[in-house]
């Protein structure tokens, strides 16, 4: 078969590809759903088909292929790391390799400016380190490896743009890739394109009326009702559901011998490091605040919550806790239905804006305050 990946996790997504695949796949697709549904995974094995390079998977060696992502990075890459760290032994590094190649990928030198000259460098230094990988039997050398990865990893970080989604610039990049050698099978993802501007949006439109010859745009969000129309009209729309709970702990324990866990978002938290047990307890004291005490935390409790989210770039794991107990406390009767959705409106108000426009998160999080607080 030939999306057994995605198989795995979305059936009837694999099943309906491959029959479209053997009619002709349009030039421009939307893979749409929730986080940790399959999406990227989906996108990188469709791209990998349609090149003809399914062997590089993990290393993602291809020049052929383009993609700009905007997942949870640091969370991700902490997790694979951690795994390796824990496992040592190669479905970990391949797992590793694979997710960093994803994030270097924005990296990809048809996207080079002279602006971004820093974190390409960075991007070659962390890239550098898969050229030769250590023997996993060799525990010093591992060591050494993780050690290397992890500083070259906050390096690059550092140098990464904040602001979510893509740029109109980038979009630009791409045509001008998918345009270099006409005929040639090119693939480009674009994940988030819900929260980019409404320029860098008409952009795509533009690259979706009419793209070049032998190009692919995958496009993969996890709200496509904030996607322009137009956009939508120009794209065959696949949808991803939440994977069932069964099947994730299968795919958990088949490829990282890992039990115990609900879901592989949590396991992914867990193994990033991420003291879910404290994300918990701020979760708890912010709603507590503003929906029972009705006042907002004190400068000195944000900057406290905001210095724990920033160390893991969590703050999207944050507000799903907060509106989950928001829900539990609905279904328990001890928010009002009026109060709990008016909490998930503002919530969810105040993350979609921040996204669009690049708000600083310490600003989303005072402005959800302020909204909840009763006058």
């Amino acid at each position: 078969m030939a999306f057994s990946r995605t198989a795995l996790v979305q059936p009837q997504v694999a099943s309906r590809l491959e029959a479209d695949l053997a009619s002709g796949l349009p030039q421009a697709l939307l893979f749409a759903g929730p986080a940790y549904s399959g999406r990227m995974s989906a996108a990188i094995e469709t791209a990998l088909t349609l090149t003809g390079e399914d062997d590089q998977w993990e290393r993602l060696g291809t020049s052929r292929l383009v993609i700009i992502s905007d997942r949870d990075s640091q969370l991700r890459l902490k997790a694979a790391e951690g795994i390796l760290s824990r496992s040592r032994n190669q479905a970990a590094m391949d797992n590793l390799v694979h997710e960093t190649r994803i994030l270097l990928s924005s990296c990809h030198e048809a996207l080079w400016t002279a602006s971004d000259k820093d974190l390409f460098n960075a991007a070659d230094e962390l890239g550098s380190l898969f050229y030769e990988l250590p023997d996993m039997e060799d525990g010093k050398a591992v060591d050494a490896f993780i050690k290397d990865y992890d500083a070259a990893l906050g390096r690059f970080l550092s140098k990464k743009r904040k602001g979510a989604g893509f740029t109109i610039d980038q979009v630009r990049a791409v045509q001008a890739f998918l345009q270099q050698g006409a005929g040639q099978v090119k693939c480009v993802i674009l994940e988030g394109i819900e929260d980019v501007t409404t320029g860098a949006m008409n952009s795509v439109l533009k690259l979706l009326e009419e793209p070049p010859e032998g190009a692919y745009i995958i496009l993969v969000s996890k709200n496509r009702t904030r996607i322009l129309p137009t956009v939508l009209s120009r794209v065959r729309p696949y949808d991803f559901h939440p994977i069932e709970e069964a099947r994730q702990e299968e795919l958990l324990m088949r490829r990282f011998a890992a039990s115990g866990y609900n879901s592989i978002e949590d396991f992914i938290q867990a193994s990033s490091g991420l003291d879910m047990a404290k994300l918990d307890a701020f979760a708890e004291e912010f709603v507590h605040s503003l929906l029972v005490r009705h006042e907002p935390q004190s400068a000195a409790e944000m900057t406290t919550l905001c210095t724990f989210l920033d160390s893991f770039s969590s703050y999207e794991v944050f507000l799903r806790r907060v509106m989950a107990i928001v829900e539990d406390g609905m279904r328990g009767g001890h928010v009002a239905p009026r109060e709990a959705r008016r909490c998930l409106s503002i919530v969810s108000s105040a993350c979609d804006e921040a996204s669009r426009f690049n708000q600083n998160k310490r600003t989303m999080l005072d402005r959800i305050s302020r909204g909840l607080v009763k006058t």
